[in-house]
């Protein structure tokens, strides 16, 4: 399971998102359901040919599908208009941050993070699911979430 309780940061051309990070008004990461753990593993294989069973091959890490999933947390004003404004920035923020990683291969970012007690991480992504920021909990916070693509199984540092 991806330690939540840990900055992250998407450096992107398009500006830089830090997630997390104990501000007032916050991108709150509330899960990252895949991609962070383990690698998908490419597992060529055939059946028998007239028979039962199989044949396997060498396997091979794939590419990382992370999805994030979060809300905009916002604690520097009450709930009102001056709310839904905050909101609305960061959402552009953030859109405008993943819409710079979506054209040509060449256009990435990086998201780096460093959980508990291990050393830092990080993944060349580019975005892959576009963000959706739906209300959330009655209309009392509004959520996000997005997916990354990382063509490398491995982290860097």
């Amino acid at each position: 399971m991806p330690d939540l309780a840990v900055p992250y940061v998407l450096a992107t051309p398009g500006g830089t998102i830090t997630f997390n990070d104990g501000s007032a008004d916050q991108f709150y990461i509330t899960d990252i359901p895949q991609g962070l753990v383990q690698a998908p593993v490419r597992a060529p294989q055939d059946d028998v040919a007239f028979g039962d069973g199989g044949l396997s091959y060498n396997f091979w890490k794939g590419a990382r599908h992370i999805l994030i999933e979060g809300i905009f947390l916002v604690t520097s004003v009450a709930c009102g208009p001056s709310m839904v404004a905050i909101w609305n920035q960061m959402e552009d923020d953030l859109l405008t941050a993943l819409d710079s990683i979506v054209g040509l291969d060449t256009d990435t970012g990086t998201l780096t993070w460093t959980p508990s007690g291990l050393s830092a991480r990080a993944l060349t992504v580019r975005s892959e699911v576009a963000l959706e920021c739906p209300p959330d909990q009655n209309y009392l916070v509004r959520a996000f979430h997005f997916g990354l693509l990382s063509d490398s199984p491995d982290f860097g540092p």
